[in-house]
């Protein structure tokens, strides 16, 4: 099955672009849960634990917590500083993917941010979606 991320950046994946360069690709998520929800990747494979780049942090919250990973969070609010948020995933006992049953959805900022995915939109919905962007941006 291979990574379905390299899949959409060779081509033989579907998605809705959102903007692309020669390093990145921006698309929208099929689960989102709010409009617009968009994923942005490197086209190189990363593995998805980025923390393993610079660990330092990410190993003393491993290693005091007793915990497998951490996840990050960029969301630029409240301090007008440059920040990640590292949180430790209690829990995950080993695993690199967890799948809820829950479903969030929201198309007002409920002053949180949550990687829940959203009900699963169909092409024309994506579509209508990547069409707004677009044209509220002349792209």
């Amino acid at each position: 099955m291979g990574c379905v991320f390299c899949n959409i950046v060779a081509g033989s994946e579907p998605c809705h672009t959102v903007l692309e360069d020669s390093k990145h690709i921006a698309f929208l998520s099929i689960s989102p849960n709010t409009p617009g929800f968009t994923v942005v990747i490197p086209k190189q494979h990363v593995d998805s634990d980025v923390l393993a780049l610079d660990d330092s942090v990410d190993k003393v919250l491993r290693r005091g917590l007793k915990v497998d990973r951490c996840a990050v969070i960029i969301e630029g609010l409240m301090i007008d500083h440059a920040h990640t948020k590292l949180v430790p995933l209690h829990g995950l006992n080993g695993e690199r993917s967890y799948v809820s049953e829950d479903i969030a959805y929201s198309e007002l900022y409920k002053g949180y941010v949550t990687s829940m995915e959203g009900p699963r939109l169909g092409d024309a919905e994506l579509a209508a979606t990547l069409c707004q962007i677009q044209t509220n941006c002349d792209l």
